[in-house]
Parts: structure tokens; C-alpha cells; sequence
């Protein structure tokens, strides 16, 4: 079973997520709507016991198998999470990774989400041995496209996902980051 590393960024440290998490997740993103929102898997009002539950679905489980989560965490708080999930999850892309991310609002504007994807993304490309990653923002979500955009990731299509936070279907664009492009960035950078 492959074991998740610790990510080192300039000012970040990405780390497996634990047990131990749950509390921070609820604080950050289960009793606060603006993060919410975001994400199609948070319910609104968040419920007692979700953050436990799905962190036993992840930690000490395979990632490549179940999905890679690190806790983001600043001069050792944690401020949110980035995510792979294997292939499968996207019907469009179903034969690559995708990846998730979310910071508590505190900690959003200061370009820690970019820090934290782009050491994420090149963990993944090797991690999974994928010359493309997948993700999906909402549509109205201009901010996380745009750091999408800014990884070097391109519209690939639409699709429509329920959102449990605001009670109906959402659309989301979904997009492809090819690894050359990534790289190619990162050279330029």
C-alpha cells in the first residue's frame, strides 16, 4: 500500500490528513457557508459526525485507491485541504485523477490554495503515472477557476452536479491539465 508523503511549499506543509482533523474541518468549512457553498459533498447545515465519518472512509486506507487527501497546514494549523481522487470520478474524464481543494475563508486571498495545488499536482502526475489530471469548479466559482487556469488546467466540458450545501443541481466546468503544460509552466516560472 502506497503511503501518502509529507509536501514541503515555501510557507505550507502538506501532510496526510488524520482523525485528529475532524474538529478543523468543521470549523473551517462545516459552520461556515461562504466554503460551503463551494463543494458538492458539504450538507448545509453541516452534520454532527460527517467530518468523522468520511475521514474513516480515507485515513490508513490506500490513496491511490481511495482518495489522496492532505491536510494544508501553516506554521502547523490547518487551513484546509487538497485532494486526488483516483480515476472514476468524473463520467467526462473518467480515466484521470481529479483534484479538489478547499482553504478556510481566513486563509483565502494570500495564494496558499496555489502553493499548496501546484506541490499537490506534481506529487500526483507521478504518483498516479497520469500525463493529465482532471478537476471541476462551479461554474460561478471565478476564484478557483482561475487558480485552475493559472495551474495551466484548459475547459475540457460541462456537467451538472447536485450541490447538498445549496440544495440543487450546480454547474461546474470541468477541466484538463495536461503534465507537459504543467511543466512547462512551472519551467517558465
Amino acid at each position: 500500500m502506497s503511503m501518502l508523503p509529507e509536501l514541503k511549499t515555501r510557507r505550507l506543509v502538506l501532510r496526510p490528513i488524520a482523525m485528529s482533523d475532524a474538529e478543523a474541518i468543521v470549523a473551517l468549512a462545516g459552520r461556515d457557508f461562504e466554503v460551503a457553498r463551494w463543494m458538492t459533498s458539504f450538507t448545509w447545515p453541516y452534520e454532527d459526525g460527517a467530518a468523522e465519518a468520511f475521514l474513516k472512509t480515507v485515513v490508513g486506507k490506500d490513496p491511490l485507491k481511495t482518495e489522496a487527501l492532505f491536510a494544508v497546514t501553516l506554521g502547523g494549523v490547518f487551513i484546509g485541504v487538497v485532494a486526488v481522487e483516483p480515476p472514476g470520478d468524473l463520467e467526462d474524464l473518467s480515466d484521470l485523477p481529479t483534484l479538489g481543494y478547499w482553504l478556510g475563508r481566513a486563509f483565502q486571498g494570500h495564494g496558499y490554495a496555489s502553493e499548496a495545488v501546484e506541490a499537490t499536482l506534481a506529487w500526483a502526475f507521478d504518483a498516479f503515472r497520469t500525463d493529465a489530471i482532471a478537476a471541476r469548479a462551479f461554474e460561478e466559482n471565478f476564484r478557483s477557476r482561475g487558480l485552475l487556469r493559472k495551474m495551466g488546467f484548459k475547459p475540457y466540458s460541462m456537467t451538472e452536479r447536485f450541490s447538498k450545501a445549496l440544495d440543487r443541481r450546480v454547474s461546474n466546468v470541468v477541466v484538463r491539465l495536461e503534465r507537459k503544460d504543467f511543466e512547462a509552466r512551472k519551467e517558465a516560472a
